[in-house]
């Protein structure tokens, strides 16, 4: 079974009520080595460009996020 990457970008609903959610939307989906270059390309760009988060994912699995989940709470 072949693996599939995807990068996927969310944008935030409304920026005024982050509680109501974001669309995701897949920005490339192919072989590992692509979906790594996209993924750095689109995190170098992602808070210019608004983004709530970019995630790199593996056959649905979150890989790598942005911006990186501490796991610390508030």
């Amino acid at each position: 079974m072949s693996e599939t990457w995807e990068v996927v970008v969310a944008d935030l609903y409304d920026r005024g009520d982050p509680a109501n959610g974001a669309q995701e939307t897949s920005v490339v989906q192919g072989p590992e080595a692509e979906a790594r270059r996209v993924f750095a390309d689109t995190v170098a760009q992602a808070s210019d460009r608004g983004h709530e988060y970019v995630r790199l994912r593996c056959n649905g699995r979150n890989v790598e996020s942005w911006p990186q989940e501490t796991g610390w709470t508030v």
